[in-house]
């Protein structure tokens, strides 16, 4: 008796859960089919330019103020918990004070994540910040008005391509099974990114993960 009362707690609290995130989609840009913010979350006057795709799931604790631009995430993407995201920078002007909390001076940028993008533990995306198609950053990264290139694999104060999850034949084979021809990522562009981020890089990466 005591483990089907537990049970039914649990699937109460589920329940429950799956309705008030629902229930908080009407304020955002859009959230597709079976994507989820969970809670606690912060948000601010923001939500209008958080546009989620489908099957994208962003954990508890995340500050998500996109008050200046949107933020996007694509189409099979996740982040764990503590992800922070800031779409504007604040710019000193004349007249203006810092200490009066005035969002007037903040200019922003889109933030961009691709599909199939996991993003670890407490990361933090700032203006600008354009993460690729199946790349992965590393729990506690900053990433700066910068581009990280699909399928890579970033991280640290600020982010840095550390390498990629696959060589570039298991890129090519994921992109012709998973997406059609006219959206795949191009060979050409595939292997100039292997050989900038990685290849060349390879002594300071090393000296960088202390491998």
């Amino acid at each position: 008796m005591k483990i089907r009362r537990i049970h039914f707690f649990e699937v109460i609290h589920s329940f429950l859960l799956r309705y008030v995130l629902y229930k908080k989609r009407s304020g955002y840009g859009h959230i597709g089919a079976n994507s989820f913010i969970h809670t606690p979350s912060i948000s601010g006057h923001g939500q209008k330019n958080i546009f989620l795709g489908n099957n994208v799931n962003i954990d508890w604790n995340n500050v998500l103020y996109c008050d200046s631009a949107r933020f996007i995430m694509k189409d099979n993407s996740g982040a764990a918990v503590g992800l922070t995201v800031v779409t504007g920078n604040h710019v000193k002007t004349p007249g203006v004070s810092y200490a009066k909390g005035s969002n007037e001076n903040l200019i922003g940028k889109d933030i961009i994540v691709e599909e199939d993008v996991w993003i670890a533990a407490n990361v933090t995306l700032l203006a600008g910040a354009h993460i690729g198609r199946g790349a992965i950053v590393g729990a506690g990264s900053v990433v700066r008005n910068c581009k990280i290139p699909p399928y890579s694999i970033a991280m640290g104060n600020p982010v840095k391509v550390v390498g990629f999850k696959w060589t570039i034949d298991e890129i090519l084979e994921h992109e012709k099974v998973t997406y059609p021809e006219e959206v795949r990522i191009k060979e050409e562009e595939i292997i100039k990114n292997y050989k900038k981020y990685f290849l060349d890089r390879n002594k300071e990466i090393r000296q960088f993960v202390k491998l």
